[in-house]
């Protein structure tokens, strides 16, 4: 008997789930051997970008539950990669910096990082701006799907 295999095309919450998987199978090369991993390099990149942020804007920003975001700061935080500052607008509150060791591993990551966008890119048939602008779209719903429930 032979087995023909159906041709299934990924809807709109299945085609991100599979892009998640891909991307953090990339991330998880870039930082093999490093002394940060996977979500750990996602933080210190966008803190690296940013500056400093609360921990509720760097999970809002970057679709992270506050318990998956406080595990991955508790660890950067062992690892001397980040530290927790006084938030002078909110005495309540405190914001997040990398240290000088955060910003040495995000440099050295980050030109690994560099060269597997570039391998992408050579992959992609698509015009990347545009391609980006269809995935923030698509980012939108999805936040605004799970905002209104």
């Amino acid at each position: 008997m032979v087995r023909t295999r159906t041709t299934v095309k990924p809807g709109l919450l299945l085609q991100p789930y599979i892009l998640f998987q891909l991307a953090g199978a990339i991330v998880d090369g870039v930082t093999e051997g490093s002394d940060v991993v996977g979500g750990e390099f996602a933080v210190a990149s966008w803190l690296n970008a940013s500056g400093h942020t609360t921990p509720t804007e760097l999970a809002r920003d970057l679709g992270l539950a506050p318990t998956t975001l406080t595990a991955i700061i508790d660890r950067l935080v062992r690892k001397g990669q980040v530290r927790r500052i006084a938030n002078p607008d909110d005495g309540r509150s405190y914001l997040l910096e990398l240290t000088a060791r955060g910003k040495a591993t995000n440099a050295r990551n980050s030109a690994r990082f560099t060269e597997a966008i570039q391998q992408v890119r050579q992959h992609l048939d698509a015009d990347e701006e545009e391609t980006l602008e269809a995935m923030r779209r698509l980012e939108e719903a999805l936040r605004k799907t799970l905002t209104e429930g």
